[in-house]
């Protein structure tokens, strides 16, 4: 049975042979969204897909059971069953789905283990020949070593033949640079007609006018003024008045200690503060006012004012928000105001909290409870007279959150934000900007700011604006929206990667616009963004988008193995050496400009190391009858030999056990490398039995049946001649006298 060939540059000889299995794959995960497109394209899904499988089925079973055992739902003014026998078909459907899927994905699975017992059968069996090959080289070694320990010519003829190879040998040179062995592996860079040019520049002039904003500083006393000015960007949210009966001291079921359930602190309640009138004014903080005055005794009164109205309830139930089904609003279940009101209530010295609109206003407190003796939240609604606009008022005894607030101006966009003054690159889902080199940065997802690694100012050198709420499985950042790290950056870099909207114009643009992170780097020196980069590569090409090719400058190369010098060379030369997956969009690899970077450093050959090589090359031409066009063509049995050594600092750590090592160019002979401890030590009848397992490397690694065979008939001609051929015979006794005489 033949394995599937392969063709490494070089194929390490080491005594004993050793042989090594294949390497499996790392395993993917796969969500469900995937299996299921890979069953409407025929694909065979991956084995680990069947526990996502099987977990979407065991989620589909609970919650038809939840509906069908009465697990209803409350809203407003009745039970809603339609709603649930709308939801008990979606999952029915979904069910039937999933059982559907499953049943392909066994039968899948096991098209997967026929291959994989098809694919033992076939290692057992390379197993069994590489076995028999061992034994045949330890027979091969014997039978030379016979050959040229045999007894020679008569002695006139004897001392002919070894007086003319010893001459021949005395007065040879190697004809080749033995510092320099032949490059391999170079070729072309595939040449795609859909290519595109990498733009020169790229860059906008979107909002140009943007003057940043003159903050003033909170005075000593804690008094602060401050409206951003009004543009026609404002979109001003106004909600229908609504009826409603005012109550006093209503208790919610809100618990002081539920405050201990979010890590919040001043940054996220100015953040949730601001965010109400970010989405009011449509998205974007321009018209809202600040105020911060003294209220004695180390107090503080703050009151902060926008210009939308809205509905009492919005203020006072959980899950009840204008924002939710808005993709631009960064709110969601109108959770975020009332954590806020409770950490300024406990933790923010504040005895009330006042939030008012249109007619009515809203006052939170803490009030002891009625169902034990823990504090709960409460409020009191009161009608007022008509007002056109809103605020939230409440003193607090705690200046570091004056500051924070303040700061929470920059961190939401708005029309002076010069975070969002000219982007480099920007389309209808996303904008990048890059700052100056140090200048803090940010990540801005629905025109609000994140934290990174902890900090509002986490990133550096970029600003990455995410224009909508992403979708949950790529970014969900729960109720506490903590802070986001360098995974979330690669799923925003997927995601954008494999949206539809992204055309093939926009990731050329955004790939230029980032291309301060297009380098190859160790891993020690790698950024978030090069990790975004890195991502955002990976998917470019992925899931049935139109592929991307770009026609990249001249010397713009991909990154492939290579050693640090060569690397350095390039760079030094003019060459941009960037991250190796550029080379799926087009871009040339290191391979393709120059071939396979030497692995060993070659070592200039004494007196007696050069005679044996001269020694080698000889008995090689002896052979050609035997050898020329059945196995090898006349360049290749005119092979080129360097010498190295395994002992070396350079060569230790991998080659400590290899003898010599084959260097072949796509299926090309280009010659080999010898240990210089192997060539100075190995008897003649094992140096030549390694040359030609060296040359038979053209064929396949050590693991190939196809090498297998090659060197099994090669060894075979080869003996077959010196056994029929007497002066080949004689002239190989010859040689293997002066190899000794060297020794």
């Amino acid at each position: 049975m033949y394995a599937t060939p392969v063709s490494p540059k070089f194929h390490c000889r080491t005594n004993p042979v050793n042989f090594q299995g294949s390497k499996c794959r790392k395993d993917e995960t796969f969500d469900d969204t995937q299996i299921a497109s890979e069953f409407e394209e025929g694909k065979e899904p991956h084995k680990s897909s069947s526990k996502k499988i099987s977990s979407s089925l065991a989620a589909g079973l609970a919650l038809s059971a939840a509906v069908l055992g009465g697990a209803v739902m409350y809203k407003h003014n009745g039970w809603r069953i339609d709603s649930l026998e709308s939801q008990l078909s979606e999952a029915s459907k979904k069910y039937e789905t999933l059982n559907k899927m499953n049943e392909g994905l066994k039968s899948s699975l096991e098209a997967v283990e026929k291959k994989v017992k098809d694919l033992t059968t076939d290692n057992e069996t390379l197993q069994g020949i590489n076995k028999n090959l061992k034994a045949e080289i330890e027979k091969t070694k014997d039978k030379f070593n016979d050959i040229f320990e045999g007894d020679l010519a008569p002695k006139d003829v004897r001392d002919k033949i070894l007086n003319d190879l010893k001459a021949k040998i005395d007065n040879g040179e190697l004809t080749y640079d033995i510092t320099n062995p032949p490059v391999t592996g170079k070729g072309g860079t595939k040449v795609y007609d859909d290519a595109v040019p990498l733009p020169s520049h790229v860059g906008t002039t979107n909002r140009a006018g943007m003057r940043g904003l003159d903050i003033p500083e909170i005075s000593s006393d804690g008094r602060f003024d401050f409206q951003l000015p009004m543009s026609d960007e404002v979109k001003i949210t106004h909600m229908p008045s609504a009826e409603f009966k005012p109550v006093q001291n209503q208790m919610t079921n809100i618990s002081e200690s539920y405050a201990d359930s979010v890590r919040w602190d001043n940054n996220k309640i100015a953040r949730d503060v601001m965010q109400n009138f970010f989405d009011g004014h449509g998205q974007t903080l321009d018209g809202v006012k600040l105020h911060f005055e003294p209220a004695g005794n180390g107090r503080f009164k703050v009151r902060i004012e926008g210009k939308s109205t809205y509905t009492p309830d919005k203020a006072v139930y959980i899950g009840e928000s204008t924002k939710r089904d808005n993709l631009k609003a960064a709110g969601n279940y109108g959770e975020g105001l009332k954590m806020s009101v409770l950490k300024l209530l406990r933790d923010g010295g504040a005895d009330n909290v006042k939030i008012a609109s249109d007619n009515w206003n809203l006052t939170y407190r803490l009030a002891d409870g009625n169902l034990s003796d823990k504090r709960v939240l409460s409020y009191s609604l009161d009608k007022t007279d008509k007002y056109n606009g809103n605020y939230i008022e409440f003193e607090t005894s705690d200046m570091d959150l004056l500051e924070t607030l303040k700061k929470t101006i920059n961190r939401f966009y708005h029309s002076n934000n010069k975070h969002f003054k000219c982007p480099d690159f920007e389309n209808e889902l996303m904008s990048i900007k890059l700052l100056p080199k140090g200048e803090k940065g940010g990540i801005y997802l629905a025109g609000q700011r994140f934290e990174f690694d902890n900090d509002y100012d986490g990133l550096n050198d970029i600003v990455i604006n995410i224009k909508e709420k992403l979708p949950k499985e790529v970014l969900d950042p729960s109720r506490d929206r903590t802070t986001l790290n360098t995974s979330d950056l690669e799923n925003i870099a997927q995601w954008a990667a494999t949206d539809s909207r992204m055309t093939n114009d926009d990731k050329v643009k955004l790939l230029k616009s980032l291309e301060d992170y297009w380098d190859a780097k160790n891993f020690s020196e790698t950024t978030p963004l090069d990790a975004f980069v890195d991502r955002f590569l990976l998917y470019t090409n992925r899931f049935g988008s139109k592929e991307l090719h770009i026609k990249f400058p001249e010397k713009y190369v991909a990154y492939s193995l290579a050693s640090d010098d060569v690397v350095y060379n390039l760079r030094q030369n003019g060459y941009k050496v960037c991250k190796d997956r550029f080379s799926v969009l087009g871009m040339q690899t290191i391979k393709e400009l120059i071939g396979d970077a030497r692995d060993h450093k070659a070592v200039i050959p004494n007196d007696v190391e050069k005679k044996k090589i001269l020694i080698l090359k000889e008995a090689i031409n002896k052979l050609s009858p035997s050898l020329k066009d059945k196995h090898f063509t006349a360049d290749e049995l005119n092979t080129n030999i360097y010498m190295f050594d395994r002992t070396s600092a350079k060569d230790s750590k991998m080659y400590s056990a290899c003898n010599a090592e084959a260097i072949v160019d796509n299926g090309v002979s280009k010659g080999f490398w010898i240990d210089k401890t192997y060539l100075n030590q190995a008897n003649f009848s094992y140096a030549l039995e390694t040359a030609l397992h060296e040359l038979s490397h053209k064929a396949g690694g050590d693991e190939s049946a196809e090498f297998s065979y090659m060197l099994t008939n090669v060894n075979k001609d080869a003996i077959n001649q010196l056994i029929n051929d007497i002066k080949t015979r004689n002239e190989l006794q010859a040689l293997n006298t002066l190899w000794m005489n060297l020794s």
